[in-house]
């Protein structure tokens, strides 16, 4: 089995949608709260705002895109891993200043 959480964060502080060194950190904490490792990572800073980042990690990914403008961030962990903690959304609330967050769970294969 496999497993894939969807959070979708809103009202979150436009300038740390912005910010890569922020998302690159918070990703990593995410990897280490749901006992992985990065094998490798990327992203796209888009003109004039928002980003795209995504990690391939030792158990799947974790994809984060951001839109400054509506002070929305969407974030996709994918782990092989049907064990897969979902205790990480309320620190990433923080960690972008989200007034509000939805998580939806989705047991794969």
């Amino acid at each position: 089995m496999s497993k894939q959480i969807l959070v979708d964060f809103y009202g979150c502080k436009s300038s740390s949608l912005n910010d890569i060194e922020l998302i690159k950190n918070v990703a990593r904490e995410i990897v280490v709260k749901i006992n992985s490792r990065i094998v490798e990572e990327s992203y796209h800073l888009f003109e004039p705002y928002g980003i795209t980042y995504i990690a391939i990690i030792a158990k799947s990914h974790i994809a984060i895109h951001t839109w400054p403008e509506r002070e929305i961030l969407a974030l996709d962990v994918f782990s092989c891993d049907d064990n897969l903690p979902e205790n990480f959304a309320e620190d990433m609330r923080k960690a972008f200043s989200a007034e509000r967050y939805q998580v939806t769970v989705v047991n794969r294969l």
